[in-house]
């Protein structure tokens, strides 16, 4: 061969190999590019970050929820949305992000809503069709431990526990001064819904127990002993109280000894209703009791006080727990959030109908409580 031929060859096959060199090192720079873009979606967590948001749970929890009466009136006329229409805010945001939505539910979800004998002055009913429409504001759960559980008689129990288990939604709590099977209920949580996320989801076991003490005490012994199996095989419990005195902000000495023994027992987390207004909030051993959040929805117009009500926001991560408040205030069953000096003034009511040391006070002021565990 011509040795100036066989040299231009040569370079030429250089030429080449660095060529496909190059095109080989861009290619492998894009998809390296690209995989780091993967990663970094929210579809692919880190791992750091997925052990952090499998240990998150949220909650909404409110008030007492009536939807009989004056309320039943309303939604005749204008719908179940009507009642949400000034707190949900565009696509229902309020109550967008949580894993469990819940109130105090006063009254049975009889069939078709039915009253049956014998008849009571206060006396509330509620058709499975409208509980349904709750559903679109991501409620879930309801309390029911109360004393219009049972308003319906034994037929509207047992209707009322059929109508929402075919509805979807989970329940606990027994009738007033009652406590069994019923008092309790254990559900799973996923932080992290996408199983093409991660293989290493874990869920996350929450108690929820329901109580009612209205017409009398509860036996102290037999609630802890529900709230210790609880502890032994969730991960968090949360305890409903229906219980205080009605239209009194100033929570009881009984109320006080009741939540101390529950949390004595186990419990991490208070919630109260009853007395149609909002009552103080206290801590004890770094858990929080919330006595009573008023009302959610509800009919009595006659007052102010019961005009207003607390909605909780619940954030549990493992190193601490943040409690939103977020004040209510309702004109004909239709509850908004308050502003301005109007909620700076329920604040300051709050703390002093509130048991607790300086720094919370000043959270509370903020809405916000911080509780590190």
């Amino acid at each position: 061969m011509n040795p100036g031929k066989f040299v231009k060859i040569l370079s030429l096959t250089a030429v080449l190999l660095t060529v496909l060199f190059l095109i080989l090192v861009f290619y492998s720079e894009i998809r390296k590019s690209e995989t780091q873009k993967i990663n970094n979606s929210p579809l692919t967590i880190p791992q750091q970050e997925k052990e952090e948001k499998t240990s998150v749970l949220n909650f909404l929890f409110f008030g007492d929820l009536m939807l009989d009466r004056h309320v039943g009136e309303k939604i005749k006329q204008n719908g179940v949305d009507w009642l949400f229409a000034k707190l949900a805010g565009e696509k229902n945001k309020f109550f967008q992000g949580f894993d469990i939505v819940t109130a105090n539910l006063e009254g049975a979800v009889a069939d078709g809503g039915a009253h049956y004998n014998p008849a009571m002055a206060y006396d509330f009913s509620f058709s499975p069709e409208i509980i349904s429409e709750l559903k679109k504001y991501n409620f879930n759960f309801f309390n029911l431990a109360n004393n219009h559980f049972a308003d319906q008689g034994e037929r509207g129990i047992m209707e009322t526990r059929n109508n929402l288990d075919n509805l979807g939604f989970y329940y606990s709590g027994c009738q007033d001064r009652q406590t069994g099977d019923c008092s309790a209920k254990t559900i799973e949580i996923y932080p992290i819904r996408n199983d093409e996320i991660s293989d290493r989801v874990v869920g996350k076991k929450i108690g929820l127990a329901g109580f009612s003490m209205v017409y009398g005490k509860l036996d102290n012994k037999k609630m802890g002993e529900i709230i210790k199996e609880l502890t032994e095989t969730t991960d968090l419990v949360i305890v409903n109280v229906h219980w205080g005195t009605e239209y009194e902000h100033q929570f009881g000495k009984i109320q006080q000894e009741t939540a101390r023994n529950l949390i004595d027992a186990g419990a991490d987390i208070i919630i109260g209703h009853h007395p149609h207004v909002v009552q103080g909030l206290e801590i004890y051993k770094n858990k929080p009791i919330f006595y009573s959040l008023g009302n959610f929805i509800f009919d009595q117009y006659f007052s102010a006080d019961t005009q207003e009500g607390l909605a909780v926001g619940i954030n549990i991560a493992d190193e601490k727990s943040e409690f939103y408040l977020f004040p209510l205030k309702s004109k004909l069953s239709q509850p908004a959030l308050m502003e301005g000096t109007e909620k700076e003034k329920f604040f300051d009511n709050l703390v002093k109908w509130s048991s607790f040391e300086e720094n919370y006070r000043q959270q509370v002021r903020q809405g916000k409580l911080v509780i590190e565990k």
